[in-house]
């Protein structure tokens, strides 16, 4: 019996709380597991690198269940909460592990160079990306600002793959912005959902409405999401009182998330824009805000991400990052493959020279203001 065997077992006992006699007596693929390890450690013609196997073993393991569950090895892992910092030498896109692009990040070298939601990278630098990890392609990406990286798209809309010519840049991720914008309308994007988010978006309302906001536009488009107690905390700043959002894990353990009493929320007419880069936690508030009826949505479909992750360390400096829950919107929407419609429908036009679905948004709101009954005023429950 290899000790690597065991420490995989042990990791196997951690996660599930199963009994290891039983499992070794009732579980055949975990025996077959054990015999593959044996023959590979005793007979292989080279000594075997025993943990790159067992590394890859349980990345293998771990790709099997869904696409957003992964094993992060200690490098990957340390390269993650790099990220969370928000700085680093790049392209600004984020990817799913089959690299497919959910966005390209605002003012970012991918943004400009025209990378949209969906597509798909096939090949990188002239390399075919099909046997590439999502750690080696982030790899090869990422560089050493003002270097240069070709990227083959797949785009659906396109007949033929293309290729995307891009200089890599500091990457430094504005997590919150805010102005004011014309006809006393506030403006607020989020990039994504970090650490203290909630509260800039607390202290851009601040500002915004001392300046004599009327109406607000919270954009969270091409926003992939983050952290769930940011997401929490931002519709806290929109939504009086209520649930957010409802977690239900495998072991029927379900868990309610209340808007937080210490955020007054402010009561001004809100429009939130969306598109298919919005994902998770951005559909968790989207989600809350259209099921209150606290503002209006424009733009188009969300990413459709209804699902939880955690990231749990492991003992080597690793991490799992795996699936645990399915989150649901106060209605009790599930839109994880379906995502949130908008409740105005508009496609970004790239060939306009502004921003159609800012503008539409703004006249939106101006016309809400100029009603007699406004629909924000009232917070709703949800039915």
């Amino acid at each position: 019996m290899t000790k690597y065997f065991w420490k995989y077992l042990i990791l196997v006992i951690l996660l599930t709380g199963i009994d290891p006699v039983a499992t070794q007596a009732a579980d055949a693929p975990v025996q077959v597991f054990q015999e593959v390890l044996f023959l590979i450690e005793n007979y292989h013609i080279e000594d075997p690198a025993m943990e790159k196997i067992m590394d890859g073993a349980i990345k293998g393991m771990v790709e099997t269940l869904d696409p957003f569950s992964e094993y992060l090895s200690p490098e990957e892992y340390q390269e993650m909460q790099v990220e969370f910092e928000g700085h680093f030498g790049g392209i600004g896109i984020v990817i799913t592990p089959d690299l497919t692009i959910v966005s390209p990040i605002k003012g970012t070298p991918g943004e400009r160079a025209g990378l949209k939601p969906g597509d798909q990278i096939i090949a990188i630098n002239g390399e075919s990306s099909e046997e590439m990890t999502q750690k080696q392609a982030v790899d090869i990406m990422r560089g050493e600002p003002g270097t240069s990286v070709v990227l083959t798209i797949k785009r659906e809309t396109e007949e033929k793959p293309f290729e995307v010519h891009i200089i890599r840049a500091l990457i430094e991720i504005p997590y919150v912005e805010w102005e004011m914008k014309n006809d006393r309308i506030g403006y607020i994007f989020i990039a994504q959902f970090v650490q203290n988010v909630g509260a800039k978006v607390e202290r851009a309302l601040t500002e915004l409405s001392a300046n004599g906001a009327e109406g607000i536009i919270l954009d969270l488009r091409n926003n992939p999401g983050g952290l769930l107690d940011e997401a929490i905390s931002v519709a806290s700043n929109f939504i009086a009182r209520g649930m957010v959002v409802a977690v239900k894990q495998k072991s029927g353990k379900d868990s309610t998330y209340n808007v937080l009493p210490s955020i007054k929320s402010t009561r001004l007419p809100l429009v939130v824009l969306i598109n298919q880069g919005s994902a998770s936690a951005s559909e968790i508030v989207a989600g809350a805000i259209q099921d209150y009826h606290r503002g209006k949505l424009v733009g188009m479909k969300t990413f459709g991400k209804g699902t939880v992750q955690s990231v749990i360390p492991l003992s080597d400096g690793s991490a799992l990052r795996l699936t645990t829950a399915k989150y649901y919107t106060p209605s009790d929407r599930f839109i994880h493959e379906m995502g949130i419609e908008p409740d105005i429908k508009i496609e970004y036009d790239p060939d306009y020279e502004g921003d159609n679905q800012l503008e539409r948004a703004i006249e939106y709101l101006k016309s809400a203001r100029q009603s007699e009954s406004s629909p924000v005023l009232e917070h709703q429950r949800a039915s």
